[in-house]
């Protein structure tokens, strides 16, 4: 994607700006949940240490059991009617816990369905968004689109916790998750005015039958497989993953019990490494019309084992240490958004419509199992090394994502949209081949 100098900005798009502003909402509302949910299984039902566990698990296994499917599924039909129906279940299930409270009802066992639930229509919107949101502003400004998204969750993610914190102090956990569900109404309605997108195309024009669920499901696969630069992007993705995983599972732990700091230095610390991922989100589009997309996809996945190295070394509680926690968390976190950025909105330009929610999904997919492997890998290494070499291990780790990168054919690509010229010329090609055979030389991204 080249740059957008002399473009209007997307925000004077209706389209997008209602877009924007509704997932904005859902976002926000999203992170009082985030913390509003496990309180009100700890706080109000009492939950134990293995309840909050399964809690936690089932907003993510859906991922794993179903976004293969649910991409393939996406591949055949419209994505527009596909997210209005998922925030409109997760109102309906997110409203059940504050009736379900004030009638007196509620349980563990209520809280989980509601949480495998949300998770599951998660999965639904988060990859139908990405399969329409090309075809509702096109492919050159994706790069813009992307980043402005990103800035939202960013930020959302700095000010939403707290906010949460605040207001659960004034209400209570149950009364903050109805927010969230009014939230995921709202942007359902606001969804129902975008424009209504087209059902991708699998050869129906010639008279084709839809392939099976299982081939559809491997094409997407094999997409990822062959693709030089897409395959290179979801292997550093999940090893990223894997060694953030590891070391946020001992991040709070150490910076309490090895540092010493209290509960109000790591909010700082936090807080800080969240402004760094705005920031991040912020200046993706220039960096990568300065230096090339590429590069910076190199430099951006270094960055968090740099962060995790200087956090690795701070010892005593002291305001000295807390500078270089939050400058080493800013550092970490300033590159994640950069990559999700860069990489989504390339995936985006390169695969054509009618492959967009099987390679969304089978890159998630690879992506976030890793998060679970490091979530494990890192209380075996606490168990094992300590935290303060988890810390380090981990932060070491991290660099392998960025060696990948830079061994991969990425490193040479200058502007995305070098891929998306090589997906134009040979559109011309036989048209009775599979998706997987013309992507894998349609696609093939620069040698």
């Amino acid at each position: 994607m080249t740059a957008t100098a002399g473009k209007s900005s997307l925000f004077r798009q209706g389209n997008f700006l209602l877009l924007w502003t509704s997932r904005s909402m859902s976002l926000f509302g999203t992170q009082l949940t985030y913390v509003a949910l496990p309180l009100t299984a700890v706080v109000i039902l009492h939950a134990s240490p293995f309840q909050s566990g399964i809690l936690g698990a089932l907003t993510t296994l859906p991922f794993l059991l179903f976004g293969l499917g649910v991409g393939a599924l996406l591949d055949r039909r419209k994505r527009r009617p596909v997210l209005i129906a998922a925030d409109a279940v997760r109102a309906v299930a997110l409203a059940w816990i504050p009736i379900a409270y004030g009638l007196d009802v509620l349980s563990i066992p209520q809280l989980f369905a509601v949480a495998f639930v949300v998770g599951t229509m998660s999965v639904l919107f988060d990859l139908a968004f990405q399969s329409y949101l090309p075809t509702m502003i096109g492919r050159p400004r994706l790069m813009e689109a992307n980043a402005k998204m990103q800035v939202s969750e960013s930020m959302a993610e700095v000010v939403g916790p707290g906010a949460a914190g605040a207001l659960i102090g004034l209400l209570s956990a149950p009364l903050v998750i109805a927010a969230d569900a009014v939230s995921y109404l709202l942007s359902s309605v606001a969804v129902l005015k975008l424009p209504a997108d087209e059902s991708p195309t699998w050869g129906q024009e010639r008279g084709d039958a839809a392939p099976s669920l299982w081939t559809s499901i491997r094409e997407g696969i094999d997409v990822v497989r062959h693709h030089p630069i897409l395959r290179w992007c979801t292997a550093a993705a999940a090893l990223a993953n894997l060694f953030e995983s590891a070391l946020l599972a001992v991040f709070f732990l150490f910076l309490i019990r090895n540092v010493g700091l209290g509960s109000t230095e790591v909010g700082l610390i936090v807080a800080v490494g969240g402004v760094g991922a705005v920031v991040g989100a912020m200046f993706v589009e220039r960096l990568t019309r300065l230096l090339g997309a590429g590069p910076v996809l190199v430099a951006a996945m270094a960055l968090p084992g740099v962060g995790y190295l200087i956090l690795g070394s701070v010892h005593g509680a002291s305001a000295w240490t807390v500078g270089v926690a939050a400058t080493a968390n800013f550092i970490a976190l300033f590159g994640l958004p950069i990559f999700n950025v860069t990489v989504i909105s390339f995936r985006q330009v390169v695969t054509p419509d009618r492959l967009l929610g099987r390679v969304n999904a089978t890159v998630r997919t690879f992506a976030w199992s890793a998060l679970s492997l490091g979530s494990l890998m890192g209380g075996a290494l606490g168990s094992t090394l300590g935290l303060r070499g988890t810390v380090l291990v981990s932060a070491c780790g991290g660099f392998l994502a960025s060696l990948l990168l830079f061994f991969s054919p990425l490193r040479s690509v200058r502007q995305l949209n070098e891929a998306e010229a090589a997906d134009t010329e040979s559109s011309t090609d036989s048209a009775h081949r599979t998706d997987t055979e013309e992507l894998s030389e349609s696609l093939g991204g620069p040698r």
